[in-house]
């Protein structure tokens, strides 16, 4: 581990104090900038008329992620759900008063993750043509898998998707979802204006994330939870539960929650959050949900036990795992707007951990 981490900071060096390197403006690159920080920032009814609900057409890409999805389904993302890296930090600003740094580091992990960097373009869904083969096959022969492909960004135990390993774990999945249901009427509050135990809370969230990691841990052999995915995971549920939410009361509906998972649309009379939800905020909702019933990282063995990981003594273990042990370490040869792009990116990913940004270590073409 100690080797590994010396490793990783020798090369943030050469990430960090060198000036990017620059390529021809004909070169077919696309260099990303990260947009500024928007003014925009108080409680307003989403979404407006100019954004009406499309359904997805045949070719349009949709995807794991419900936010994304519904983003793009009313075109605060391009409809085809093909994007990039400043339109999703636009959007998720816009549609869900998403803190701009936070923003930023997911746009910038999904982009490094699943996406071609170099012409600042990822699915939201799965494999697109529109979508090629980075430079120099430098994260492998295959085009990127977009956010639907298993790893890097999607993960096991998804509230509304099967594992990879065990079922759909792309499209919206009914018997979760029931199931989910169920822990609202039992632990829900209850509402003069949507009904009893209608209102999704805190304790539906704790007694539900620790079910589906019960079911997933016995039902997938291959289940994989480590720091980072587990992080996301019950980041998900953080941010249903207060993203999700109506700005007006603060409170998430059983209805409005279908709007956004089932039908992935925004409701009827929804006002997004009055102020930026940071990484703070949805850290301090997750790690509430989490120390209900805790669950640590790890992974199955061959024989289906759950074996703990040893922690990792960095910075912030989720950050490490997910943008230095997930990340290919081939994007380090990147040059030109690709290797420009690389470091944009970590930096952004980097930022609101607190923590100095460290170059990607991970296997390539995975």
């Amino acid at each position: 581990m100690l080797q590994m981490l010396l490793h990783s900071l020798s090369l943030l060096c050469s990430l960090t104090t060198t000036t990017p390197p620059q390529a021809p403006a004909d070169s077919g690159g696309v260099i990303i900038v990260i947009p500024p920080v928007s003014n925009d920032t108080g409680i307003k009814q989403i979404p407006d008329a100019a954004h009406p609900w499309v359904a997805p057409g045949p070719g349009d890409q949709r995807g794991p992620c419900p936010g994304l999805n519904t983003l793009a389904n009313h075109g605060y993302l391009p409809h085809n759900g093909i994007v990039s890296f400043e339109q999703i930090v636009t959007a998720v600003g816009e549609g869900f008063n998403m803190e701009h740094d936070l923003a930023s580091a997911l746009a910038g992990f999904a982009m490094l993750a699943r996406g071609n960097a170099y012409l600042d373009l990822v699915s939201i869904g799965g494999e697109s043509p529109l979508i090629p083969v980075l430079p120099d096959e430098i994260d492998g022969p295959n085009p990127p898998g977009g956010l639907a492909k298993h790893g890097r960004f999607e993960g096991d135990v998804s509230m509304t998707r099967q594992d990879a390993a065990i079922g759909d774990n792309v499209n919206f999945q009914d018997s979760l979802y029931d199931e989910l249901l169920l822990y609202t009427g039992q632990f829900g509050d209850d509402s003069p204006v949507t009904g009893n135990r209608s209102i999704v809370t805190t304790k539906v969230m704790q007694e539900f994330k620790y079910a589906r990691f019960l079911e997933d841990q016995v039902r997938n052999k291959v289940l994989e939870y480590h720091v980072g995915r587990l992080s996301l995971s019950y980041g998900e549920a953080a941010f249903v539960l207060n993203f999700f939410a109506n700005g007006t009361t603060g409170t998430l509906s059983q209805q409005t929650m279908g709007s956004f998972l089932r039908n992935q649309t925004f409701p009827d009379n929804w006002f997004r959050k009055s102020s930026p939800g940071n990484l703070t905020f949805i850290a301090s909702s997750a790690t509430e949900i989490l120390l209900a019933h805790p669950v640590a990282a790890g992974a199955n063995n061959a024989n289906g036990s759950y074996i703990l990981d040893a922690p990792l003594p960095v910075c912030s273990a989720p950050y490490y795992n997910l943008a230095v042990q997930n990340l290919p370490a081939s994007l380090n040869n990147a040059t030109g707007i690709l290797a420009r792009n690389v470091i944009t990116l970590v930096q952004a990913i980097a930022k609101p951990f607190g923590c100095p940004p460290v170059a990607p270590a991970g296997p390539v073409g995975v």
